[in-house]
This record gives C-alpha cells, structure tokens and sequence, in this order.
C-alpha cells in the first residue's frame, strides 16, 4: 500500500479537469463509476459508442473517455477502490456523492487537488465573497517558475482554460455562482458527508491520524477552527473515535471502508 500511496503524491500533472468540467451533467459520471464495478471493460465503449454524456463528436468523446480512465476509475488501494465501490452503489443523497466525488477527484488528479487545497479553499476561507479565473492562472503560473517545479510549462491558453473549466465544475457543484462574476455559495458537507471524508482523508495520508497534518482537510469545507466541535459530535454516534490534546486532533476510524457507507446510510 505505501508504493501505491506515494504514487498520490508524485503523480504527473493532466488536464483532465477540462474535460470532466465540459460534461452537460457531470453526475451521469456516478454511472460510468458504478458500470465499472459491474462490467470494467465496457465502461469505454459506454462512452464512445453508447454516448452516454450525449457529446455530439467523437473525439470529443475520446478525449473524456480518457479523462475519465485517467483521474475517476484510478484507485490508490485496494481499501480505495471499496469505498468508491459502496459510495456510488449505495442509495446515497445526490449531495453527499457530490462530495465524495470531489474527494476522490483530489485523490487521483494532482491538478485539481492543488487548485482546490492551494487556491478555491484559500479564497473561500479568506471571507472574500468572489473568485475568478486569475486566483488560479496566478496560482499556476508560480507553480511553473518554482525551482524544480515538475507542473508542464502549459501556454497561456491551457492556463485560462484549466481555470475557467475548474470554476464552471465548482459551478456546477453549487460551490460558486453562475455568471461571469464568481460569488461564493454556502459549502457544509453534511454530517453524513463529513465522515466519508475522514475516510477519503486517510487513504490521502493514512500514516497521519492528526487531521490537522492531512493537506486534504481544506477540502473538508471546514474551517480548521470548527472541525473539533463537528467531529466530537459525530464521533459520539461510533462512527470514529476521536481525542485531542490541545495541539493534535487525532482520529481512529473505526469500520473498514466498505462498510462505512452501510454504517452511515442504512
């Protein structure tokens, strides 16, 4: 598991984010997720030839069937790949998929990880009420200067439109506002919701238990300040034990991975 899980942290950086953002509806991916569990070799041909996100040229097609190969049907373990399994099998609320498809997005797409945990959840804890696609054109660019830096140096163009497909995915998230202008909408996982990330979390860095040391917990939508009071209510439902000692907000998890979502759900 440490090999496959290292391989989190030095995966090559893609632009699968355009592509999944420039989907109709990008739920219909819950289905492609739950046809591979079933049938993992025709989840292509579901897309290429069935054309199950309605895109009109094949090539378009190709490049989402790529996209998706690439950053959604990828699983760091074994413990991964059961999760994501339950997730997208279980009666689940659509919103609390939305989520759980976000945090397994940051799991395999290095990309979209960084813009979300760097920039999105930076601004949106900073109290601004707005985003645009410079915050994270801004963002990039500095990543490409840095010394030793492995980012592409992508043009321009790629820049602009990583940053505007980025923001339309958030959109269609509910995340941010329609519109040209991007305003911050209210973002609270729900308790449900909450526990699935303490679960995505740990396969990010399972040999940390302290939440506060996982890079992932900006994606949480929990300011650093609140999440003791959420998790400590939670925990007392036996979904995972929990202590802090004044600088450590250490968290156990208690059920495996494929029997979370039964716990939380049935």
């Amino acid at each position: 598991m440490k090999d496959e899980l290292e391989k989190i942290n030095t995966q090559d950086y893609n632009t699968a984010i355009k592509d999944i953002a420039g989907l109709k509806d990008y739920t219909l991916i819950f289905n492609i997720i739950s046809a591979y569990f079933f049938e993992p070799n025709l989840t292509g041909s579901k897309i290429t030839d069935e054309n199950e996100f309605d895109i009109r040229t094949s090539k378009t097609r190709t490049k989402v069937s790529w996209a998706i190969n690439k950053s959604i049907l990828q699983f760091a373990s074994e413990e991964h790949r059961e999760l994501v399994s339950k997730v997208f099998h279980k009666n689940i609320p659509m919103q609390d998929k939305k989520f759980a498809f976000l945090w397994h997005f940051c799991l395999n797409n290095r990309l979209f990880r960084e813009i979300t945990t760097q920039v999105f959840t930076k601004v949106y804890f900073s109290g601004r009420a707005q985003i645009s696609q410079d915050d994270i054109i801004a963002y990039l660019k500095e990543r490409i200067l840095l010394d030793g830096s492995d980012m592409p140096s992508w043009s321009e163009d790629t820049l602009y439109r990583v940053a505007t497909k980025y923001l339309s995915l958030m959109t269609k998230f509910d995340f941010v506002s329609t519109g040209r202008v991007k305003s911050f909408n209210y973002i609270r996982p729900s308790a449900e919701a909450l526990v699935l990330f303490l679960y995505f979390s740990n396969l990010f860095v399972p040999s940390t238990k302290n939440i506060f040391d996982n890079e992932l917990l900006p994606a949480s939508f929990i300011a650093k300040e609140d999440i003791q009071d959420r998790l400590k209510k939670l925990s007392k439902k036996g979904f995972f034990d929990m202590s802090f000692n004044g600088v450590a907000l250490n968290i156990e998890l208690i059920h495996s991975n494929k029997d979370i979502c039964d716990a939380l759900y049935s």
